[in-house]
């Protein structure tokens, strides 16, 4: 397979065309357009674009969606677009269904050749000095093919251990579901949902622009007195962040990839639920509720109420996302293992700088130790 690799530094450059390819190429909907444009809307005045588009024949069959970060500790870092207090989890090259190993050597030669600046005539602010790449499942086959070609071409790379997702592998029918729950499990299920089938807590799911319109603010609201009761910030004391997922929210819905939900007691907003989906997964993104509803537990009725309706839709998996919190295991819910990449540029520069900051001496102080890193051209 002959292959080519363009580097895409502008929106401008990439076309509807190039959009709708990027979305058929997407595993899940963290890979979409939908979902990683709208980060870019939010973050990317701070960063420059590093998308690598790889063709054959003048055909589409991956991406690599990267920006570029200048860090005063690794320098200019490629990054996963999504990244950061997004914590967007199942990242990885686009490459549809095809052989990931030939579009993993083509990004891989890419980026080596890079690193001499000369070989891709690249201006001095997309020569990188380091690749941190997080949010990626242990199994990901484009990513680990595309350390094995990184490595076979002698560049530094170090695999880790990430914080992994935790997914309940739900059963076909709801009661499958419940008995796999302990006794006391199955109580608080079973009296959870009653809440909802009684009517005592109404369940309204986002179907239209409008309906998302009205029910914005209750569902940020709700996250953040959740947050702000437990003693912690939420996100959405972040005004980029609230732009992004605003936006994200609004682009899922017109794809279907979409299930927010406000659930209310006495016409009054107590829990919610933001979930992206797709045709085989919840993935349960983010949470709030009314810390003063928490004697009827309205979180715990719309959790509930999500995985009986990841079920009866058909779907295998309810993704609880990133994270180790103990209440996960109660739900059944089994580890998948994540990793973390970080590649190293075999420029001299960028290899100092890494055994520096391995070492835990500060950039300030190499330089007033007179080595005069910050005054080399990288």
């Amino acid at each position: 397979m002959s292959l080519t690799v363009e580097l895409i530094t502008s929106l401008k450059d990439l076309t509807p065309q190039d959009i709708q390819r990027w979305n058929e190429l997407a595993a899940n909907p963290f890979q979409r357009w939908e979902w990683l444009g709208s980060w870019w809307d939010a973050y990317g005045s701070d960063h420059s674009l590093y998308i690598l588009s790889v063709k054959k024949d003048g055909q589409t069959v991956g991406f690599a969606p990267w920006y570029i970060e200048n860090r005063i500790s690794t320098g200019r870092t490629i990054q996963f677009l999504g990244s950061g207090k997004a914590c967007t989890d199942h990242l990885s090259l686009l490459v549809g269904g095809t052989d990931a190993q030939p579009i993993a050597d083509a990004v891989a030669q890419w980026l080596f050749d890079a690193t001499t600046m000369n070989t891709h005539e690249l201006p001095r602010r997309f020569v990188w000095d380091a690749i941190e790449l997080i949010g990626i499942d242990a199994s990901d086959q484009p990513i680990n093919c595309l350390v094995e070609s990184m490595r076979a071409l002698g560049l530094s790379v170090q695999q880790s251990d990430g914080l992994g997702c935790y997914v309940i592998n739900v059963p076909d029918q709801w009661e499958d579901y419940v008995k796999m729950r302990s006794k006391s499990g199955r109580r608080e299920v079973r009296q959870s949902l009653k809440n909802i089938d009684d009517g005592t807590i109404i369940v309204n799911t986002v179907g239209s622009e409008s309906d998302l319109d009205q029910i914005w603010n209750h569902f940020v609201n709700l996250h953040q007195r959740r947050r702000h009761a437990s003693g912690t910030t939420g996100c959405f004391d972040h005004p980029s962040f609230s732009q992004f997922l605003r936006k994200a929210a609004s682009e899922l819905l017109g794809a279907g990839m979409l299930e927010l939900v406000v659930a209310t007691m006495d016409n009054a907003p107590v829990a919610a639920q933001f979930a992206l989906v797709d045709d085989d997964s919840w993935y349960f993104y983010q949470s709030g509720m009314e810390p003063d509803a928490s004697d009827t537990r309205p979180g715990l009725s719309v959790f509930c109420h999500a995985i009986r309706k990841t079920i009866e839709s058909g779907r295998k998996r309810f993704d609880m996302m990133r994270g180790d919190e103990p209440y996960k295991l109660r739900w059944r819910a089994e580890l998948q293992p994540a990793q973390e990449v970080r590649v190293c540029s075999p420029k001299t520069t960028a290899r100092l700088r890494k055994q520096v900051y391995g070492a835990g001496v500060t950039f300030k102080n190499l330089i007033k130790s007179g080595m005069g890193i910050g005054h080399q051209h990288s």
